[in-house]
């Protein structure tokens, strides 16, 4: 049954992983990110170690927890660059409150400014979210209302909203 876990764990965690690099799927929390690259890598190194017929003390499997919390806490530092924040909400969907349109920011961390950007966001669940650049020129002015509400997450003095 442990075993089970463990496979449940690494398919879920390393699907996350995978969907939020190469799709539109956006973890957009940093220590979430963090929480699913570590629980991705401990259960699948716990896997192969297991497979390998390795890894069989839970002092072993302690300091292979230590180490790849460390390897993933220094990839996390490295690579980096912050996280989107949304700094106005301007169209909210008529038929689905989880879905806007917002403009949002992200810090450079070894550059000075910030990248800045319009989606649509898709609020799949809390800290995961689906997002897609999106023309405001050309939208379909029956399905979103235009809110303009100005959210600041990232606490700037006094910014623009961008449409």
């Amino acid at each position: 049954m442990k075993h089970i876990l463990i496979y449940i764990l690494f398919i879920v965690t390393a699907a996350l992983v995978l969907l939020n690099r190469y799709t539109s799927l956006y973890i957009n929390s940093s220590i979430l990110h963090f929480i699913v690259l570590f629980i991705a890598a401990a259960t699948f190194v716990i896997i192969i170690g297991h497979l390998f017929g390795k890894l069989r003390t839970d002092k072993s499997i302690l300091i292979t927890f230590l180490i790849i919390g460390g390897i993933t806490l220094g990839k996390a530092f490295f690579t980096w660059e912050g996280d989107w924040k949304t700094q106005t909400v301007i169209y909210k969907n008529i038929q689905n409150g989880n879905k806007t349109i917002e403009f949002q920011l992200k810090a450079s961390r070894f550059a000075f400014g910030y990248r800045e950007r319009v989606v649509e966001r898709f609020k799949v669940v809390p800290l995961i979210d689906w997002t897609t650049a999106v023309d405001t020129t050309a939208l379909d002015k029956s399905t979103w209302k235009k809110v303009d509400i100005h959210i600041n997450e990232m606490n700037l003095p006094d910014v623009p909203a961008k449409h």
